[in-house]
């Protein structure tokens, strides 16, 4: 009984020191050191980081779907401007959480390979009672212990970054050592030590080459992660001034209806004496014209704002309104011409895209994982060293506390494998081979890729500031127009489809120059996309345009600085555009 009593001590070690919300505390701290230590490397700053949501220290048995369900169908009304949305979709966009335990996971596997080369111990216990059964007088089985032990065993491993491994073996049974004997024949090897080192296959690099991996792949979850904030930030932007246009749009088309309004009033009551019938009807058409075009605009910008909850992480219930005062900003600030060329602002992208600069360093995996493949190649050439404690029973009773220096035995030796069959080790290097020219390929389409979306880039930004005073200059002339024909029909020197057709071209012209401001600013964001420069954690990001003139970049030509113009003369012939300026004879 005594011996059984022993057991408990055994049994409790099993039980868990921590709880489960400390392991899960554990390797968020673990990871969340990953990640800021390699933010500070890879981008020259630490933001603050977690993937904590409302439901994360909640236990999972507790969370039933109908929660999931009522929060989906709250209501009410909320007002946000465009800080407030960037800050929701931090906090509540689904796919901005995804990417966050992505980059998560990515670091938590990191924490596995290093634990790969850090000191590993184990232990494990194997308590048994051994009965045997016999049978007594009158039929009946007496059952009587004949022998119990608890076979304990610890291992100490450590695996080396230069490919070698050390392994320490303890194992001894509790009773022998304790009660001396009393049990049953003690283990033969008390103690084990053993040394191995390669020497050729299977050493330096090849041996680190999983952590190596893994520490490289961390690296690109955090560029992929930066990447997705500005991409992200970018899109969330756009969504907004989507919005705010089709909220200025809305505007127009009421005021346009408004005034169509109070014209087919008044066309009405000069149709009694002076107006043909058939103007007033021309008015009614453009009345009704106008009022089904406000009617979509509106289904229009409320189709826009459902969407962006949506994006946002926002139950579809709530009554989500805009504020438009950035509208307001990007007015005041206005536009500019971009002073960069492409070649420099494609060689200030290629130091600073951060998907650009995974392609490079998966360029460098790629002919590393070539010479890896090759080591397989070589003989496996081991240097091994070891030690055995051994201990022996003398008239029945163990020697744990009497070793005998005969009981210690030590051996050394080199391990010579030859690479007969070289088949898998063929085929590994021939596929390394491939990846390699895939990834060669990958990389040059990303860098054409670059180069092409600079290109589209800027012409964009350029359009959107060339429509823009385009479409300016014609809200001005309109304008004038339809206070010229207003005075004219009351001359009765005009008829009501010029003013009709003056009153279409301005609402067209205030629409088109909320379209372009707005197009040139996303242009604008999205140069910067691509150039690597936009930072998402900037305040007011969105409307605190950087000096393009100032990236630096070699192959500075005077093209690349100087603005163009937008005169007539600026203009680009077909001939020149088609290459066609000088036809053959």
């Amino acid at each position: 009984m005594f011996r059984i009593l022993l057991l408990v001590p055994l049994f409790l070690l099993a039980v868990p020191a921590c709880s489960l919300q400390k392991w899960s505390q554990q390797a968020d701290n673990e990871v969340y050191s990953i990640i800021g230590t390699k933010q500070k490397q890879l981008l020259g700053k630490t933001p603050a980081f977690d993937i904590n949501t409302p439901h994360a220290k909640s236990d999972s048995n507790e969370i039933a779907a109908i929660h999931i369900i009522h929060s989906s169908q709250a209501s009410g009304g909320q007002t946000i401007d465009l800080k407030n949305a960037l800050d929701l979709a931090v906090d509540s966009r689904r796919e901005y959480q995804d990417q966050k335990e992505a980059l998560y996971l990515t670091c938590l596997d990191l924490t596995r390979a290093r634990h790969d080369f850090t000191p590993i111990v184990t232990a494990s216990t194997q308590p048994s009672l051994d009965l045997t059964t016999q049978q007594g007088g009158g039929g009946h089985f007496k059952t009587t212990q004949r022998e119990s032990n608890v076979r304990s065993r610890a291992t100490f491993d450590l695996l080396l970054k230069s490919g070698g491994k050390l392994a320490i073996d303890l194992a001894h049974d509790i009773f022998e050592f304790y009660l001396g004997g009393t049990g049953g024949t003690p283990p033969t090897r008390f103690l084990a030590a053993g040394l191995s080192q390669p020497l050729l296959r299977g050493s330096g690099q090849v041996a680190r080459e999983h952590l190596t991996q893994s520490e490289r792949d961390a690296s690109y979850a955090i560029r992929k992660f930066s990447r997705f904030q500005q991409s992200d930030a970018v899109a969330i932007v756009t969504s907004y001034y989507r919005i705010l246009q089709a909220k200025d749009r809305v505007r127009n088309e009421y005021s346009n209806y408004r005034n169509l309004v109070a014209f087919t009033e008044r066309a009405t009551e000069l149709a009694k004496d002076r107006l043909p019938r058939f103007q007033v009807d021309q008015a009614r058409q453009d009345e009704l014209r106008a009022r089904n075009r406000y009617i979509l605009a509106v289904e229009s910008y409320r189709s826009l704002v459902d969407k962006f909850k949506l994006s946002l992480g926002l139950p579809a219930g709530i009554d989500l309104h805009l504020k438009d005062t950035v509208l307001r900003d990007l007015e005041k600030i206005g536009i500019s011409p971009v002073a960069l060329g492409v070649e420099r602002a494609f060689d200030f992208a290629i130091h600073n895209r951060l998907d650009l600069l995974n392609e490079i360093d998966r360029f460098e995996d790629a002919k590393r994982r070539i010479e890896v493949a090759a080591d397989a190649f070589q003989p496996g050439l081991d240097l091994f060293a070891g030690i055995d404690l051994e201990t022996r029973n003398r008239a029945g009773r163990s020697s744990y506390s009497n070793f005998d220096v005969d009981t210690l035995r030590g051996r050394i030796g080199i391990n010579l494998d030859l690479p007969l069959d070289n088949l898998d080790a063929r085929n590994k290097y021939r596929a390394a081979r491939i990846a390699f020219e895939r990834q060669l390929r990958a990389l040059s389409l990303a860098l054409d890729t670059v180069h092409a979306d600079l290109r589209s880039s800027l012409r964009s930004l350029e359009l959107a500031r060339q429509s823009f005073e385009i479409q300016r200059s014609a809200l001005d002339l309109a304008t004038r127009r339809v206070e010229a024909v207003g005075l004219l029909i009351d001359a009765n020197r005009a008829q009501t489809r010029d003013l009709l057709e003056a009153r279409n071209d301005q609402l067209a012209a205030r629409n088109a120059v909320t379209s372009a401001l707005l197009d040139y600013h996303l242009a604008r964001l999205n140069l910067q996309l691509d150039l690597g420069l936009l930072d998402p954690l900037k305040p007011r990001f969105w409307a605190i345009p950087p000096d393009f003139s100032k990236i630096p970049g070699k192959n500075r030509r005077p093209a690349d600085v100087e603005p163009p113009t937008n005169g007539p003369d600026s203009l680009q012939s077909p001939e020149d555009l088609f290459g066609e300026s000088v036809r053959p004879s």
